[in-house]
């Protein structure tokens, strides 16, 4: 078996040369490391895994420590760790405690001092922290899952148990239901606690009187469902409604109203909390609040990797996802006039049809009063506060402000490509070591830190995280180094099963919570930039082979945005699920147009474009954020198009194709601008003929809110610092709301 020292020898290097190769060191140059790559897969040689862990202090591994495999919400989350962690070549121990503490007591002394795991993500049995002293006594990283835990601050991810099950219990109101039973899990699972108080505090605003009776507490279990409904009906409680607190109680409830002879719903409405994804789809019939469990694995999963890479000690970090209310029959909402609700195998198509929407988290006074209502748990609502800002100082309130056609203290300023290394080091007075890439091709730019570092030096509003995936793209080196697009691969349908993969999910999340860390309490805002369908699938045939397709096969081309869209919707949902509330915006980068119009025929765009693009910003509609749209070229056709889709704000508004004034005139209020000062009067002229077109533009555009200043298209090597600072210093100058285009 060859040895670290026969791959020095193979590629003339040293052995630590080659342990630097081998752990991806930042210090060995291109060519020494094709050397010795090829060295190794010459040799064939495999890294003693053992033997980096020693020398690490890390194992690689991760404990899963669940209540319950065999219900598939725990499964799926675990999917979602699993996933994750493989990605960063990390391998999962899954345990599962049966919430029994002895089981789980075991299971902590097993992975903490058998194993000697890297982290722990758990749902543990109870609120209580000292049942986890193993893991916080020896600072082992832990995120906490699906639970609240009591004396212990440490990293969680739950969904919104809370206002989930508001919403189930209003809606079971809406349906005329008052006397509605609750058949949860032990009182010293959070969660459950958290549904019970949801239950309540629908009660009570819609000012039904809670029964204690109707209350019953058991276990997360089917045995559990079936023994807590024989009770109810035992005692005379005679409900109209369960809400069963999981899906495993509701599948108990089922069974026990089943021997009694009871029908659902004609007789006995019935919700649950999470659903059965598989059987759903073939037979969905559970009215259900469904959290998303596959994302609530991926992101305990970034969260502990994230800990576990930092160089730094972090704060506690709280996700709380939302979830969604997904109407079916056995709520009896579709009852017929003779109250019947049939259900048969193969499924007739309206018997799919279902009615999904998110569910938006309730106040925290509103949670306040609930927990009121069911004493003995108590939740802090953390709240994320901004500094004190003046006009000179990032304020991402004003760039909402202006956004939504309102005037704040000054015109916003936002930069939303910059490839310039000269530019940063200036702005930021010191040197950077690393590469400058250009996002648009899908890298980031630069270290977050940096970059919000960057905006608070120039007082700009926000700050832009890249979400992109445009696969198959063939670029070309020039001489002044930067990487031009030449070409796309995708030539054929074969091609399709074939696409360069996307990023991973977990990572986009860790970058992106980077940004939220590095903007928090600053003021500067951090938007989420998602490339699209439409120019990407273009990119990746190649734009003019591309063009002759929508002619002749279409289909082919359309197929090819499907997969585009579905996979960057999927991204933008599990974004927006997690971050809405720390996001500015949201913002689409797709080029639709060109210098003369609209790539292709302004009716077959609309076919093909709009349908999609409302799909894709789903996400960010459901969670309230606004939405800006970047797009090159001549936007007099563009424009009536992305207002009816949705879109609040379009960016650049190129110079060299649109008359800004004659358009801001034409969309006054309904859409707002970003962008139009040329680049090219960045490069070449004077500070004051800067100077001159900046006062131009607050004095003519910014009244009344709705435009922000911007440049034209990315600040690149070439542009001069001193001038690019010098528009911005200008916004400063002339665009103070009250004495626009003068002096202050």
């Amino acid at each position: 078996m060859p040895t670290i020292n026969d791959v020095a020898k193979r590629a003339g290097v040293s052995p630590v040369t080659v342990s630097r190769v081998i752990n991806n060191a930042s210090n060995v140059s291109p060519a020494t490391r094709e050397k010795v790559e090829q060295a190794i897969q010459e040799l064939g040689y495999v890294p003693s895994v053992a033997a980096r862990s020693l020398r690490l202090k890390r194992t690689r591994t991760l404990a899963l420590i669940l209540p319950d495999i065999t219900n598939t919400f725990w499964t799926t989350v675990a999917r979602g760790v699993e996933d994750a962690a493989q990605r960063r070549d990390y391998s999962v121990f899954l345990c599962n405690t049966d919430e029994d503490q002895v089981k789980q007591r075991r299971y902590l002394d097993f992975v903490v001092v058998g194993q000697r795991v890297d982290g722990v993500i758990i749902a543990p049995n109870d609120t209580d922290a000292q049942h986890l002293a193993q893991l916080r006594d020896r600072k082992l990283p832990t995120v906490i899952i699906d639970r609240h835990i009591e004396g212990w601050d440490v990293d969680s991810v739950l969904g919104d148990s809370f206002s989930g099950a508001t919403v189930l219990v209003q809606h079971l109101i809406s349906l005329g239901h008052e006397r509605i039973a609750m058949l949860s899990g032990p009182a010293n699972a959070s969660t459950a606690e958290d549904r019970v108080a949801g239950y309540c505090m629908a009660l009570d605003k819609a000012g039904i009187p809670i029964e204690s009776g109707l209350i019953k507490r058991g276990e997360f279990r089917k045995t559990s469902g079936e023994e807590m409904t024989h009770r109810l009906f035992d005692e005379g409680l005679d409900p109209t409604a369960i809400f069963a607190a999981n899906n495993a109680i509701a599948m108990g409830v089922i069974d026990a109203l089943e021997q009694r002879e009871v029908r659902i719903p004609q007789d006995v409405a019935l919700v649950c909390f999470d659903d059965f994804p598989n059987v759903s789809h073939l037979f969905p019939f559970l009215t259900v609040v469904a959290q998303p469990a596959y994302d609530m694995g991926i992101n305990a999963a970034q969260l502990l990797l994230s800990r576990l890479d930092s160089e730094v000690e972090l704060q506690p970090r709280h996700v709380v996802l939302p979830t969604r209310l997904i109407v079916r029959h056995s709520c009896g909402s579709r009852l017929n006039d003779q109250e019947e609700c049939v259900l048969s195998l193969p499924l007739v198509k309206d018997a799919r049809r279902e009615q999904s929407s998110m569910v938006k988290p309730l106040s925290p006074q509103e949670r306040r009063a609930a927990f009121a209502l069911t004493p003995g748990l108590s939740m802090s609502v953390p709240l994320r506060k901004g500094r004190p800002s003046d006009g000179d100082k990032s304020d991402v309130s004003r760039l909402l402000k202006v956004l939504q056609h309102q005037e704040a203290d000054r015109v916003p300023h936002l930069e939303l490509w910059v490839t310039s290394k000269s530019v940063y080091e200036y702005v930021l007075e010191h040197e950077l070591k690393y590469d400058i890439v250009d996002a648009r091709v899908g890298d980031q730019s630069i270290r977050p830190e940096d970059a919000v570092e960057f905006a608070l030096r120039l007082g700009m509003d926000a700050v832009i995280c890249n979400f992109s995936w445009r696969p198959n793209n063939v670029f070309r080196t020039t001489t002044d180094g930067t990487q031009r697009y030449v070409n796309g691969t995708v030539k054929g349908w074969a091609d399709l099963a074939d696409l360069e993969p996307p990023p991973s999910l977990a990572a986009q999340l860790g970058h992106l919570e980077r940004y939220v860390r590095a903007a928090q309490g600053t003021g500067v805002g951090v938007i989420a930039n998602f490339t699209s369908f439409f120019d990407s699938a273009l990119l990746a045939v190649g734009v003019s082979e591309a063009l002759y397709m929508f002619h002749d096969n279409r289909p082919f081309l359309e197929n090819l945005m499907d997969t585009l869209l579905e996979h960057q919707k999927r991204v933008m949902q599990a974004v927006c699920d997690r971050f809405a509330g720390d996001l500015a915006l949201v913002m689409i980068n797709d080029d639709v147009a060109h210098n003369s119009g609209l790539m292709v025929h302004p009716d077959m765009f609309v076919e093909i474009f709009s349908h999609r693009m409302k799909r894709l910003i789903a996400p960010a509609k459901e969670h309230d954020k606004l939405i800006l749209m970047h797009t090159d070229g001549k936007m007099d056709q563009v424009l009536p198009i992305l207002y009816e889709i949705g879109f609040d704000a379009v960016n650049p508004i190129q110079p060299e194709s649109n008359d800004i004034f004659e358009l801001r005139e034409q969309w006054e209020g309904r859409l707002a601008f970003v962008g139009n000062i040329s680049t090219t009067l960045l490069a070449y002229s004077s500070k004051e003929e800067i100077e001159d077109r900046v006062r131009e533009y607050c004095a003519r555009l910014a009244p009344g809110g709705g435009y922000v200043l911007s440049s034209s298209t990315s600040i690149m090597e070439g542009i001069p610092p001193e001038s690019f600072v010098a528009m911005t210093q200008a916004v400063h100058k002339y665009g103070r709301y009250g004495s626009l285009g003068r002096e202050v």
